[in-house]
């Protein structure tokens, strides 16, 4: 499985229980695949730093949710179809972030460390 950060504007007018409604389908589709969220984070109603055109209308504000999860990349091909087809988002993008390596592939600093051979060596 692959983290992703999932980003997501959704148009101000937009109230906040329908906006849980977006947040719910987005996870129920992570954790039916099988996926785990790691966090998910609101940044409220912000500014747009300029204005986003949609069909009839301009938005000036909008809310902003940030999720983070890990889930196979098939998965995202839904997600996608579900954020195009959804009136009330404006803008989403999906960030594939950077792979950690496992703790135990870094070298531990400390000589005390018995996990740290190459430093239990050099005493």
């Amino acid at each position: 499985m692959v983290l992703y950060d999932f980003l997501m504007v959704v148009k101000s007018s937009v109230p906040k229980n329908q906006l849980g409604d977006i947040l719910k389908r987005t996870g129920t589709r992570v954790l039916d695949a099988g996926g785990v969220i790691t966090d998910i984070t609101s940044y409220g109603t912000r500014s747009l730093a300029y204005e986003f055109k949609s069909p009839n209308e301009k938005h000036f504000e909008a809310h902003t949710v940030q999720i983070s999860f890990n889930v196979t990349p098939s998965v995202l091909d839904e997600l996608k179809h579900d954020m195009r087809t959804d009136e009330r988002v404006l803008r989403w993008i999906a960030v594939k972030e950077k792979a950690l390596k496992p703790l135990k592939n870094y070298p531990a600093r400390d000589p005390r460390n018995p996990l740290n051979l190459s430093a239990m060596t050099k005493e």
